[in-house]
């Protein structure tokens, strides 16, 4: 028997859309089936301007469970906002990267196109996102087979939307754990 886990539900959670400078929310189902991992399953959040400069921000890492049972298992995750003073033109076309990975393979990647807009008149420069309005629009999943327990690691795409993937290892374990709502 092998690990599988699938993508169920995932929806935003709280007023979208919302201040720049809100937290980011998200409620996922996830469902396990056959077998249950045996770790911990690390969750990232990139903020990826879509822009010829590299301005990409890590935003949070946490980790969810480890899973105990088969079935489904719902939970909330959130992370801090992007800081604004860091990107040229917050306006601009953006997406929004959660990234879910065991044993360092990423199995889920879900992207959201993101809409910033500016209330009033733009400024030059961004020093504050109280101007700011966000709307995170539309969700991009991807689930890609991997090895689990194992030191095996050679993913492979399984099913796809059509997203491009972009993914960095982190280098330190997450600090933060979500609660799960079993």
């Amino acid at each position: 028997m092998t690990t599988r886990i699938e993508l169920r539900k995932v929806h935003v959670v709280g007023d979208n859309p919302t201040k720049f400078d809100a937290p980011i929310r998200l409620h996922l189902v996830l469902e396990v089936f056959e077998q249950v991992p045996r770790d911990a399953i690390d969750v990232s959040f990139t903020w990826s301007p879509v822009w010829d400069f590299p301005v990409d921000q890590k935003l949070d890492e946490m980790e969810v469970g480890p899973f105990t049972t088969l079935g489904k298992h719902e939970f909330t995750i959130e992370s801090d906002p992007p800081d604004v003073s860091q990107i040229p033109d917050p306006t601009g076309p953006t997406a929004l990267i959660i990234s879910f990975k065991y044993s360092e393979q990423e199995f889920l990647h879900i992207g959201y196109n993101v809409v910033v807009t500016c209330e009033g008149e733009m400024p030059d420069v961004f020093t504050s996102a109280s101007q700011l309005t966000r709307e995170i629009g539309k969700c991009y999943p991807k689930l890609r087979e991997i090895t689990w327990d194992t030191n095996e690691s050679s993913p492979s795409t399984s099913s796809a939307e059509s997203s491009e993937e972009e993914s960095e290892d982190a280098d330190e374990a997450p600090e933060k754990r979500a609660r799960l709502e079993d």
